[in-house]
């Protein structure tokens, strides 16, 4: 999407972002070209569309399966912040691109066809009609029989899906295939209605998953991998500038470092430490010098 926020002299800055992007930003900055790294979308024909494939050509994101809707162009929204960094945002995605991502079996099909690892949101899976969403899951099937690794964020807004029974069944199905699973606890309570952590661990875990990280602010990192439970101090809490982007930005942190061959108390702390990082800084994505320097801390 385009991103807006207020650069306080009166004027917006420009960027482009969004939950899914902000994780391949963060991987591009953490395997720099040592990894091929494609994003997957939908885009329009209008000249914001066409910076959007440049900025990604320019970061070194591949670009080879986003389509182009002739019809609709890119989702836009703006950042909002409160006195103590927390963020609120205005969306104006009506006609975009995007929702149509899903709607070509065959186009998506060889676009997961060879990755070893796919990542998906929530917020993706809820944009998408319930058509697309069937060709994500056959899609994701096919990938995982194929060797692929699966990472989910539920990432659950709400105002995004048609209705709570369509999120529930998504959800459980994709549960099924997914290797990590990388939840926001306090999503989880407005989603499911789990009072604890513990109840996150056991809805998850039963439906076969095995790499279940719970991220939850300031507050312990909890993981749960291959019935072994590990809770994680933040030990790096700033006091925050804008906190859009902080959970995208430990997904890709904590992928990446999994991807490296470290240990899951090891991802888990160089994904809280990137975290840090981002948050102290305005808009979602941050300089990859910034964030390599955080991981490498």
């Amino acid at each position: 999407m385009v991103e807006f926020y207020d650069a306080d002299d009166g004027s917006w800055h420009r960027g482009f972002a969004g939950d899914t992007l902000n994780v391949a930003w963060v991987l591009r900055a953490l395997f720099n070209e040592q990894i091929q790294i494609d994003y997957l979308t939908r885009v329009g024909s209008d000249q914001v569309s066409q910076d959007m494939l440049d900025f990604f050509e320019s970061m070194g994101i591949g670009a080879d399966f986003i389509q182009t809707d002739l019809d609709r162009t890119v989702g836009v929204y703006t950042i909002s912040l409160d006195g103590s960094g927390e963020r609120s945002f205005s969306y104006w995605r009506g006609e975009s691109a995007a929702k149509r991502l899903a709607s070509d079996l065959s186009l998506l099909s060889a676009a997961v066809r060879k990755t070893d690892m796919i990542y998906l949101s929530g917020i993706t899976a809820a944009i998408v009609d319930s058509k697309g969403r069937k060709n994500i899951m056959s899609c994701l099937k096919a990938a995982k029989a194929n060797g692929s690794l699966i990472a989910y964020d539920p990432n659950y807004r709400k105002k995004l899906w048609s209705s709570w029974d369509s999120m529930q069944e998504f959800t459980s199905e994709i549960t099924k295939l997914a290797d990590i699973m990388l939840p926001t606890f306090g999503d989880e309570v407005d989603a499911f209605f789990d009072e604890s952590k513990e109840d996150t661990f056991s809805r998850l875990s039963s439906r076969g998953c095995s790499e279940i990280v719970i991220k939850d602010g300031v507050n312990p990192t909890e993981v749960m991998f291959s019935g072994d439970k590990l809770k994680i101090e933040v030990s790096c809490a700033q006091t925050p500038i804008d906190t859009t982007g902080a959970g995208d930005s430990f997904n890709g942190a904590y992928l990446a470092a999994r991807l490296h061959g470290h240990n899951i108390r090891t991802s888990v702390q160089r994904a809280q430490r990137v975290s840090s990082y981002v948050v102290m800084n305005r808009g979602a994505l941050v300089k990859h010098e910034i964030l390599q320097n955080a991981f490498n801390e």
